[in-house]
């Protein structure tokens, strides 16, 4: 909507909604906040004013906006997915030779689900077992290695589930989905039984590839469950 077609803002704007615009943003920008506004109008069934101001008005309008039960929320342009995995972290032993699953990481990068690398790359993708092949049944020792690691990473207790495939108890219904969601899309295979997680857990599993894979992207997707999705960040 160029500026000159712009309706004036009504001097009464109760139970309206108003859409403030940078007027220094580029020619594209304002036209897509227009094309916006026409939108929200259709959907919301109210009217939308749409004004275009300086930046210092902007500016001095904010403390009003922060009055009473007011709440000002900033939302940035999505960053496109990168195709590219991340950068694997470096083990950590303990004394005794075992991993240190606890101590193997001290910050998780971004999701894939919101812009971050995937945890491994699409060639390297790690799929479960078909339904009943017998022969997917993980060596013991590995599938001891995974539930600890579960553990130690995330408090959550692991348990066979059938050939190829390792449960993981969550605390809902909606965290199991959640988690299953965001971990397919770090190229880690994954399925939801109710309030249970399924990872895959083969019988060529190798400690520092698949085994590390498993543990690392429910260790960060579970991070990111606790901290924003039901912690102090959520909303």
């Amino acid at each position: 909507m160029p500026e000159e077609c712009a309706p004036e803002m009504p001097m009464d704007v109760a139970g309206r909604i108003v859409l403030a615009v940078d007027r220094d943003l580029p020619a594209e920008a304002r036209e897509a906040c227009a094309e916006l506004a026409s939108a929200l109008a259709a959907r919301a069934g109210v009217p939308v004013t749409l004004a275009t101001v300086p930046v210092q008005s902007l500016d001095a309008i904010r403390p009003l906006l922060r009055d009473g039960d007011g709440r000002v929320r900033e939302l940035a342009p999505p960053r496109p997915v990168s195709a590219a995995p991340m950068a694997a972290a470096p083990f950590v032993w303990r004394g005794d030779g075992r991993p240190d699953w606890g101590a193997m990481w001290t910050t998780f990068c971004d999701l894939a689900l919101y812009g971050g690398p995937p945890h491994r790359g699409a060639d390297q993708a790690l799929r479960g077992a078909p339904a009943g092949d017998a022969g997917a049944e993980p060596v013991a020792e590995t599938l001891g290695e995974i539930q600890r690691g579960i553990w130690e990473t995330t408090g959550l207790y692991a348990e066979p589930a059938g050939p190829g495939w390792l449960a993981v108890t969550c605390e809902s219904g909606t965290m199991a989905a959640w988690l299953c969601a965001a971990i397919i899309l770090e190229n880690v295979d994954a399925r939801v039984e109710e309030d249970r997680l399924l990872l895959p857990s083969g019988p060529d599993f190798k400690l520092e590839d698949q085994v590390k894979s498993v543990i690392t992207v429910l260790a960060k997707t579970h991070h990111y469950w606790q901290a924003h999705v039901t912690g102090g960040d959520a909303g």
